[in-house]
């Protein structure tokens, strides 16, 4: 699964942010939900959790949840990018 989501904060810089399988991992131990489910069940909270998820992992002075929510305006899906649950395309190499 590809994932690239967008963070813009409340004084109206914004950050793209990749999201790996640390992150994706991180969410399903978290919430107890598989991300094959995203298609069928995804909500705004999933994409702020895994932005602050990938932010946090890059850099530890990243506030904890509830503190970080309040600095954003807002997160979403980056340029391209679309909420796929399983790639299933073979590899060609």
């Amino acid at each position: 699964m590809k994932m690239q989501l967008k963070v813009t904060y409340l004084d109206g810089s914004a950050v793209d942010v990749p999201i790996i399988a640390a992150d994706l991992v991180g969410f399903e131990e978290k919430y107890n939900r598989s991300i094959a489910r995203f298609e069928h069940e995804f909500k705004y909270t999933d994409i702020c959790w895994l932005s602050w998820h990938a932010l946090k992992r890059q850099d530890k002075s990243v506030p904890e949840f509830g503190k970080w929510i309040e600095t954003i305006e807002g997160a979403s899906f980056g340029e391209g990018a679309e909420p796929v649950p399983l790639e299933s395309s073979p590899s060609t190499s």
